[in-house]
C-alpha cells in the first residue's frame, strides 16, 4: 500500500488560495482543488483567519510543533554565534540550560526536562539539523591576554612600523625573516588511532610520565629560507653527542633550565649572519616577538652594525603575528609527534632521550620545511604581500570584551510581526487587519513578543561578556607596543635605562660603604658597658671571695648564708638550719 501523502501542498498556493477565497474570485472547493490544498485544510485556515489569528502557512504534521518560531531561532542562533566570536563559546549543554531558560523566562510551552532544568537532545539534534551553519567544534584554548592584548591600536601600529621600514629600505621578500622559539620533549603527544570498535581505553607508549624540554630556534624568510635550527639543552655542559643527526649546519648550546637569554640569541645571530649574509647594500628585515632577550643593547648594537633591522610584534599577538606560529608550529609539532612514536616502535622497550631529540627533529624539519608553507605563513599575517587590512572586525572582537554596549530593555511589541508577509492589498481592509499570514506560527504565548525582546531576554540570561567593571578596579600596568627595535630612539632609550641602572648601583654602593665606614667607627671608639647583671654577678663573686665563714672563718669554698641582722655570711653547713627556712641570724646577732 502507498504511503498517505500528507503536507505535501505549497505554502505559497495556500497564500494565492486564501486570497482567492477571500476576495469571493472562488468558491472553497474551487480553490483547494485548483491550488492543490486539501478543503479541511483550507477551511481550517480560513477559520482562523477570520477568527484574528495567526496562520501557519508551513505544512504542520503531528501534534508537536517547534518551541520556538523560527525568528527566535534565529536570535538564538545569532547569540551563539557571537559568543563563539569573542572566544566563550557555549558548550552542549550550557546551550541546552539556555534553551530551557529562555522558554521558561518568555514563558513559552515547551516539553523539556523540568528536573535538568535542559532542552533534550531530540530539540538538539531538530535545532542542528535546521541550522546547517552550526557544529559542534573542538576549541583551542586562548589565553586572556592574548584576547585582549590583539586589539587594532596595537596592531595598526605594528602595519606603520612595518610599512615604514618597506618604504625605507624596499626589502625584497628573501630578505624578510622571522625567528620564534618553541619547545619539544621526549614525551611525544598523540594523534587518533585505529583500534577495535567499542573500546573504552587504548594506550600508546610514551617514553616517561613527563619528558624534558628542548628549545628549539627556528627562522625562515618569506621565500621559503630556512636558517638551519638553534638547540638549547637543559644540561650545565654541552656535549656533541647531543646533537648527532642533527639537522645540517645547526647549532646546540646548553643551559641549566634550557631557556633563552641574552647571551644565547646574540650568539644564535651569528650563526643567522652566516646563512642570512645581510650587507649595506642587501640588508635584512627580522620579525621577532618582544621577549626581554631580544632586546638587550648589546643585540641591537649588534644588528646596527651588521646590517640588520628589528622589528617586535605587539605582546600576546604572536598567534595572529607571527608567521612561523600560523603555517610552520603546528606542522612540525604534528611531525615531531608522528616520528616519535615510529621511533619507539621501532626501538621496542627503549626511552627517547635529550640524545634522540636532535634526529627525531631533523626528521620532522625535512617534511615540513617548504617554500608553501613559509609563503603561506608571511601572506596569512598581512606581511608579505604587504596587507594592512588582512584582518577583519570579528578578529579584533575578542579584545572588545570591555566595550560591549548593552542594549536597553526593549518593550513588548503587539502580537502582529510588521516583517512578516501579509496577504496583498486586493483583500478588503475590513477583512485585511484581521489577517496575519507571518512564514512560522506556532499558536503559543511566545509569538507575542518581538526578536528584539526575545534578544533581550536572552542577554538577561546569557550576558554577553563586560570586563569593564572588573578593569577598572585593577592596578594600570605600563604596556609594551610594537617597536623598530634597531631605530635610533629606542637605542637610546635603552642606553638611558643603562646610565640610570648604573647611576642607582653607585648609589647603592656609596650607602653600602657608609654605613660600614660609620660602624667601624663606632666600634673603636665606644665602649659597651656591662650589664647590670653581670656587674652583680662580678661584685658578689668578688665578694665571696674575701669574706670568711663567722662560725668557723674559713674561706668561701661552699654554700653560703647570709645574717639577715649584720649581713655577715656563714657556711649552711656551719650554721645548721632547715633548708626551707628563709630566715637566719647568727650566733653572735643572738647573744647581741
Amino acid at each position: 500500500m502507498d504511503k498517505i501523502k500528507k503536507g505535501r501542498w505549497d505554502s505559497e498556493n495556500l497564500k494565492i488560495a486564501i486570497e482567492k477565497v477571500i476576495n469571493k474570485k472562488m468558491s472553497l472547493r474551487e480553490s483547494a482543488s485548483r491550488y492543490g490544498i486539501p478543503t479541511t485544510t483550507l477551511y481550517d485556515k480560513l477559520k482562523l483567519i477570520r477568527e484574528g489569528k495567526e496562520v501557519e502557512l508551513k505544512p504542520v504534521l503531528g501534534r508537536f510543533t517547534k518551541t520556538f518560531s523560527s525568528e527566535y531561532e534565529n536570535v538564538l542562533v545569532s547569540h551563539v554565534k557571537d559568543l563563539a566570536d569573542r572566544c566563550m563559546p557555549l558548550t552542549k549543554k550550557e546551550f541546552l540550560k539556555l534553551a530551557f531558560d529562555l522558554a521558561v523566562h518568555l514563558k513559552i510551552p515547551h516539553r523539556f526536562n523540568v528536573q535538568k532544568e535542559a532542552a533534550g537532545k531530540h530539540f538538539y539534534y531538530e535545532f542542528m539539523k535546521r541550522h546547517p551553519d552550526l557544529s559542534l567544534r573542538t576549541a583551542e584554548s586562548t589565553s586572556l591576554m592574548r584576547a585582549v592584548g590583539f586589539n587594532r591600536a596595537q596592531v595598526n601600529l605594528f602595519f606603520i612600523n612595518l610599512k615604514i621600514l618597506l618604504d625605507k629600505y624596499n626589502f625584497p621578500p628573501s630578505n624578510v625573516y622571522n625567528c620564534d622559539e618553541t619547545g619539544v620533549t621526549t614525551v611525544q603527544k598523540h594523534a587518533k588511532v585505529m583500534a577495535k570498535k567499542n573500546t573504552r581505553q587504548i594506550g600508546k607508549l610514551t617514553s616517561a610520565e613527563r619528558g624534558k624540554n628542548v628549545t628549539i630556534l627556528f627562522c625562515m624568510s618569506a621565500t621559503g629560507n630556512f636558517i638551519p635550527p638553534f638547540f638549547i639543552f637543559p644540561r650545565q655542559r654541552m656535549h656533541e653527542r647531543l646533537m648527532i643527526n642533527s639537522p645540517p649546519d645547526s647549532e646546540g648550546v646548553a643551559q641549566p633550565k634550557g631557556w633563552m637569554n641574552n647571551e644565547f640569541f646574540l650568539k644564535w645571530l651569528h650563526h643567522f649572519t652566516k646563512f642570512a649574509r645581510p650587507s649595506k647594500e642587501s640588508p635584512i628585515l627580522l620579525l621577532l616577538d618582544g621577549h626581554s632577550s631580544h632586546k638587550t643593547l648589546e643585540v641591537i648594537n649588534w644588528c646596527r652594525d651588521n646590517n640588520i633591522h628589528l622589528i617586535s610584534s605587539p605582546p600576546h599577538t604572536t598567534h595572529k603575528l607571527q608567521p612561523l606560529d600560523r603555517s610552520f608550529m603546528k606542522p612540525f609539532k604534528n611531525a615531531y609527534n608522528e616520528q616519535c612514536g615510529m621511533w619507539i616502535r621501532a626501538n621496542a622497550g627503549a626511552r627517547i632521550t635529550e640524545y634522540d631529540i636532535a634526529g627525531l627533529v631533523s626528521d620532522a624539519f625535512k617534511k615540513v620545511a617548504r617554500y608553501e608553507i613559509a609563503a603561506a605563513g608571511f601572506r596569512c599575517t598581512g606581511i608579505y604581500p604587504f596587507n594592512e587590512n588582512i584582518f577583519s572586525d570579528l578578529d579584533y572582537l575578542p579584545s572588545d570584551i570591555t566595550n560591549i554596549p548593552i542594549e536597553e530593555s526593549v518593550e513588548e511589541q503587539i502580537s502582529v510581526d510588521r516583517s512578516s508577509p501579509v496577504v496583498q492589498s486586493t483583500i478588503p481592509e475590513q477583512i485585511h487587519s484581521d489577517i496575519i499570514l507571518p512564514q512560522s506560527f506556532s499558536p503559543q504565548p511566545s509569538t507575542s513578543k518581538g526578536p528584539d525582546c526575545v534578544r533581550q531576554a536572552i542577554l538577561n540570561i546569557s550576558p554577553l561578556p563586560d570586563a569593564a567593571k572588573k578593569r577598572a578596579q585593577t592596578r594600570k600596568r605600563k604596556s609594551e607596543k610594537s617597536q623598530i627595535l634597531t631605530a635610533s630612539p629606542y637605542k637610546l632609550s635603552l642606553e638611558n635605562k643603562e646610565n640610570e641602572k648604573l647611576l642607582k648601583e653607585q648609589k647603592k654602593l656609596q650607602r653600602t660603604f657608609k654605613k660600614t665606614d660609620k660602624a667601624d667607627k663606632i666600634k673603636k671608639t665606644k665602649v659597651l658597658p656591662l650589664k647590670e647583671k653581670e656587674q652583680q654577678s662580678n661584685v658578689s663573686s668578688q665578694a665571696h671571695q674575701e669574706t670568711s665563714c663567722v662560725v668557723c672563718l674559713e674561706d668561701h669554698d661552699e654554700d653560703w648564708i647570709q645574717c639577715n641582722s649584720c649581713k655577715e655570711w656563714a657556711h649552711e653547713a656551719c650554721a645548721d638550719i632547715p633548708e626551707c627556712s628563709e630566715l637566719y641570724i647568727c650566733d653572735r646577732c643572738h647573744l647581741f
